[in-house]
């Protein structure tokens, strides 16, 4: 749907607005590949550490309860080599954290073969009552497992979040 001379516009965030289409819970898709970012990232076991806010797991785990993607996808990040680091602790990292599979920089291609368990899906007891008021298909996705399991999903501690974090409302 993307016509050939414009895939590196696409590529781009105000290009994935004027060329893609927000998609629902209930859209029936499949995702071959995750790109996401990293701050720094262990080549030796996949461990990453983003920006520390969250939003690449919550999206991670929304795809998951889609059934959009699973262990088998794959999760790439792009670096530059001096953000390849030896020591990110595996048994620090939390169950909500993404591990990659291939590390992309100016001079190589790492394959992990990360050991790493990938998230199941969203962890409600972690997720702030804050951050959840920030994103309306997340409170949509609670609201639904509520109703369908007929149970309270619990919710995380209260949190102040950083100003990267703010979003502003889009008339949602």
């Amino acid at each position: 749907m993307i016509p050939a001379g414009c895939i590196p516009e696409a590529c781009t965030s105000v290009g994935a607005a004027k060329y893609g289409r927000p998609i629902g819970l209930d859209e029936v898709i499949k995702v071959d590949l995750i790109v996401i970012g990293s701050v720094a990232v262990d080549p030796s076991t996949g461990a990453r550490l983003g920006k520390g806010e969250g939003f690449a797991e919550l999206e991670y785990g929304m795809l998951r309860y889609m059934g959009a993607i699973d262990d088998s996808t794959m999760v790439v990040t792009t670096v530059h080599d001096k953000q390849l680091v030896d020591d990110i602790p595996v048994e620090k990292l939390l169950i909500h954290d993404v591990p990659v599979d291939i590390i992309c920089t100016p001079t190589q291609v790492i394959l992990t073969n990360t050991a790493i368990p990938k998230p199941q899906g969203i962890y409600w007891e972690k997720l702030s009552p804050e951050k959840l008021g920030q994103i309306r298909i997340l409170r949509e996705l609670k609201r639904r497992i509520e109703q369908e399991t007929g149970t309270i999903l619990p919710c995380g501690p209260s949190e102040n979040l950083p100003p990267t974090a703010q979003r502003r409302r889009r008339g949602w």
